[in-house]
């Protein structure tokens, strides 16, 4: 006849120790060490994440048109010029995979919230010279010329790298607010007038154009044969890397209502 031979137990000093280690754990994770929790403002956010924020503040305001709310959110971004930060991502997105709803949303809060008056404020910008201290020599101001079937609705001076030559980049909407291809522009330096069109360059969208500027020159842009600004002109800029270059001037134009 077989004896069953009894089950071994565990020995006591291992449940002791077990059990003094969930004791021991729960005090340091809920008394020494317990888990910080802390809210992290919009302008703690990485650059992309930022991107979005803007992009939603702008979609928000053009559904709802409260341009004091759009304000105020934007504010929590801690941006020095939000109209500018705005223009320069409405830029990028026209030339990447954004909407063009996005792309939209994004100019239109960025010209209203963009104050100046063109046809009074004059542009203190500087032309370029070899000597860095002239960069602040105030430039030739811009005229909005009358009549025209367009009008800006923005303009920013972008300074992106020490390597770009002076530029000229437009965006042109129709009066829905849709990207414009095949818009005939003109620059004139005086001597001799420049023609190009919008939707040359597919990569940044329909209503885009770009024109490189000589130094020294000062141009008439004319769009659809009607002169819409007067007294453009190369302007020195300073990158955030501290560098000395050209600028490139980004201008928004809205087909008015017929």
């Amino acid at each position: 006849m077989m004896t069953k031979t009894p089950a071994k137990r565990p020995p006591l000093y291992l449940l002791t120790g077990l059990l003094l280690g969930v004791v021991f754990g729960c005090v340091l994770s809920f008394v020494a060490f317990p888990l910080q929790v802390s809210s992290v403002g919009p302008q703690h956010l990485a650059a992309e994440y930022k991107d979005q924020y803007r992009l939603m503040v702008a979609l928000a305001y053009a559904s709802s048109g409260d341009l004091n709310r759009a304000q105020a959110r934007l504010a929590q971004l801690g941006d020095a010029d939000p109209a500018r930060a705005l223009s320069a991502q409405a830029q990028l997105a026209l030339g990447n995979s954004a909407t063009q709803r996005e792309a939209r949303a994004l100019a239109s809060l960025a010209k209203d919230l963009d104050t100046f008056e063109v046809s009074a404020q004059s542009t203190s910008e500087a032309v370029f010279t070899p000597n860095p201290e002239e960069a602040g020599a105030a430039a030739t101001p811009f005229a909005a010329a009358e009549g025209g079937s367009y009008s800006l609705g923005s303009r920013e001076l972008l300074c992106e790298s020490s390597e770009t030559p002076p530029l000229v980049k437009l965006f042109v909407f129709d009066a829905n607010g849709q990207a414009q291809a095949g818009v005939r522009l003109a620059m004139n330096d005086g001597e001799e007038s420049s023609e190009f069109f919008t939707g040359a360059r597919p990569d940044f969208g329909p209503g885009y154009a770009e024109f490189e500027m000589t130094p020294g020159s000062t141009y008439i842009l004319s769009i659809a044969g009607s002169e819409t600004l007067a007294g453009l002109q190369p302007a020195a800029c300073i990158t955030e890397a501290g560098d000395p270059a050209w600028g490139a001037w980004l201008l928004l134009y809205n087909r008015a209502q017929e």
